[in-house]
């Protein structure tokens, strides 16, 4: 239940900064665009892979959401 709670609150920060940079007019940016700046060069792909891969086995695995 508490993981869950967590999530929940991750997802919610998350969609709200999305929201926020773009309508911030470029002050910050989106979540788009640091993913894209990312995966245009190997490094980035890399880094990329291993967080989705940690987040999905330590996360999902083990809390999974009701």
């Amino acid at each position: 239940m508490i993981v869950t709670i967590i999530w929940l609150m991750l997802i919610g920060t998350g969609i709200g900064i999305e929201l926020y940079s773009r309508r911030a007019g470029g002050r910050w940016s989106s979540l788009a665009n640091v993913v894209s700046a990312l995966w245009a060069r190997l490094p980035g792909r890399l880094l990329l892979v291993g967080l989705w891969a940690f987040a999905g086995w330590h996360m999902f695995a083990r809390y999974t959401l009701p």
